[in-house]
């Protein structure tokens, strides 16, 4: 799996080459605050983490920090 030539995985390591670390750690936090938010909403836990897995890769970044902006406050 790649992802922009920056991430690849392979058996079980992960190897990232420059910028990939912060791609990835960018996705990451999306997940991690989607997730979150649907879980207070309400949504199981499972159902949370699997919509955010499809989420954080599709949401603007406008729309991202506006939601950061929201659950700071």
């Amino acid at each position: 799996l790649e992802l922009d030539v920056k991430i690849s995985y392979c058996d079980t390591s992960l190897q990232t080459a420059r910028g990939g670390l912060e791609i990835a750690n960018h996705v990451l936090e999306r997940h991690q605050l989607i997730s979150s938010l649907l879980v207070a909403l309400g949504v199981t836990p499972e159902v949370a983490a699997e919509d955010a897995c499809r989420l954080e890769h599709v949401l603007s970044n406008e729309s991202f920090d506006a939601i950061m902006k929201h659950v700071k406050m």
